[in-house]
């Protein structure tokens, strides 16, 4: 389930306090869960931005060690211990003949196989930013549109941050921004077939007018943040 909320332009992204120790018994369930998930796949124990507190034009975040995240996703009840809320950037790529969608590669451990708005992924935190920094979610989605799609940030005529929308199983949290281009389908396929990365198997430009058909087409589906993403899309 999704919950959706507004995220002005003028919003920004604090960084907090530092994580707080856990409690021993805590501490080894996580490092439990941890060590399960790491013979399952090949993971690194990074950094993560977790959100703390959200008012209508600020995002408060600390910095938490992404086991901690593995570990509450493997035992849902551990959030009312750990509270990670992990947030990203989502971005809604309107060029010059329609909407971006990508259809995630095969390989992936998220959502492989399925269609999403791009670009996406985790917005991260500078190394050494301390309590009260501001942390720029726009130039992580200029990174994101650059690493996985080719286009680099003078691609880009506008740029709208417009809503928050959060996983209330997951609890993943992603600011949703609107991105304006003028380069041509054809342009966008060219770059993305030049880009180093393959975070998408196929590319997908569709009118603005048809963008809520596609959206509901027999065969893979449209993820639910692009969903949510798309109904809130300002016209």
């Amino acid at each position: 389930m999704l919950a959706v909320s507004d995220f002005p332009p003028i919003s920004t992204v604090i960084l907090g306090d530092d994580q707080a120790d856990l409690a021993p018994g805590v501490d080894v369930e996580v490092e439990t869960l941890w060590q399960a998930e790491r013979q399952r796949r090949d993971v690194f124990n990074g950094r993560i931005l977790s959100a703390v507190e959200i008012t209508p034009n600020r995002l408060l975040g600390r910095v938490v060690e992404y086991r901690r995240f593995v570990a509450q996703q493997a035992n849902p009840a551990l959030f009312d211990v750990l509270r990670v809320r992990p947030v990203g950037v989502s971005g809604v790529l309107h060029c010059a003949d329609g909407l971006v969608f990508g259809r995630r590669a095969a390989g992936l451990t998220q959502g492989a196989g399925l269609w999403e708005l791009v670009p996406s992924g985790s917005l991260d935190v500078p190394p050494g930013a301390r309590q009260g920094a501001q942390i720029d979610y726009r130039a992580q989605i200029l990174a994101e549109l650059s690493q996985e799609i080719g286009i680099s940030a003078d691609g880009v005529s506008s740029m709208t941050p417009y809503c928050l929308v959060e996983d209330t199983e997951s609890h993943v949290l992603d600011i949703g921004i609107a991105l304006a281009s003028a380069l041509s389908a054809a342009e966008v396929l060219r770059l993305h077939k030049k880009a180093e990365t393959r975070e998408y198997e196929e590319l997908r430009i569709v009118p603005l007018a048809e963008a809520a058909q596609f959206a509901r087409r027999p065969g893979p589906r449209l993820l639910a943040v692009s969903g949510a993403l798309l109904e809130r899309l300002p016209r």
